[in-house]
Order: structure tokens, then C-alpha cells, then sequence
């Protein structure tokens, strides 16, 4: 019988893709530490990252507004593992989040810093963590941390 044999062929691509409007727009503000959503003019959800119809009520979407830099965990996975240029590497473990920024509707996904993985759970605050100096992508968002109560706030 024959043995199988894995072969790994490492490929880098570089490419220039349009995003599109919403999305350019979106890493724009990005680059000056903002976070930008979309606002439908109908039934006023807003989503982040911007689209171009609501999911709602199927309106088209037009009105950029600002969301807030703080939001709610709302449910996370913890990873073990990254690819890198197509390889499987082991990673310590870390925690992919699922968050909703203040005036959002929609969620985003998110690395998630601050909290031990068997300590995560759902309804953390958090805040969003930039990249020094910000670059003109997405990863000028660098991470959200997670938010600590003031020793203040715990004498309460």
C-alpha cells in the first residue's frame, strides 16, 4: 500500500482588491481611530461594519455615523491554533470575541485581551486597543481589552 505524503507548498499572493465604498470608508476611519457603522434611514439600526442594505427592512444604507469604542462581550471562542502563510501553527490560547459596540445593532469579531480564556464570559465590558501609529487598514484596530471596574465602583 502507498504511504501518504503531505507536502506543504507555501504561496504568497499580493493582490490589490476594491472593497468597496462602505468597507473603504470603514478602514479609513480606522486609520483615525474611529469606528464607523451605517445608519438605516427607515428603521434606524446601524451596523458595523458598514453595508449597503439593512438586514431589517432591505433599505438602502447611505448615512455613515460613528459608534462608540466600548461595548459588551457578547460571546467569544477561545483559539489554539493560527495559519500562517498557510500553515497550521499551535498558539497559546486566546480569545475571538463577538462584540457590540455602544449605538450598534450588529456585532463584530474581534481578538479579545485582559481576561484569562476560563475566566471570558458573556457581558464583559470592553474597549477597543489601536495600533501606535494607526495604519491605513484593518489593523489599525488592534484588540479590545477588557474593562476593569474602578476600585471606586466596587466600595459601591
Amino acid at each position: 500500500m502507498p504511504e501518504n505524503i503531505n507536502v506543504l507548498v507555501p504561496i504568497t499572493y499580493v493582490y490589490k482588491n476594491r472593497v468597496g465604498q462602505f468597507i473603504e470608508k470603514f478602514i479609513k476611519g480606522l486609520s483615525q481611530k474611529k469606528i464607523l457603522g451605517v445608519k438605516c434611514p427607515k428603521c434606524k439600526k446601524v451596523y458595523v461594519p458598514p453595508r449597503a442594505v439593512c438586514g431589517k427592512c432591505f433599505s438602502r444604507l447611505d448615512k455613515l455615523v460613528e459608534v462608540g469604542q466600548e461595548g459588551i462581550l457578547e460571546n467569544f471562542t477561545v483559539g489554539h491554533v493560527t495559519i500562517d502563510n498557510g500553515e497550521l501553527k499551535d498558539a497559546p490560547p486566546y480569545i475571538l470575541g463577538v462584540i457590540k459596540l455602544k449605538k450598534a445593532d450588529s456585532a463584530i469579531t474581534a481578538i479579545v485581551k485582559g481576561v484569562e480564556p476560563n475566566e471570558a464570559k458573556p457581558g464583559l465590558a470592553v474597549r477597543a486597543v489601536w495600533k501606535e501609529p494607526p495604519e491605513d487598514n484593518f489593523s489599525s484596530l488592534d484588540y479590545f481589552e477588557i474593562i476593569r471596574p474602578s476600585a471606586k465602583k466596587r466600595r459601591r
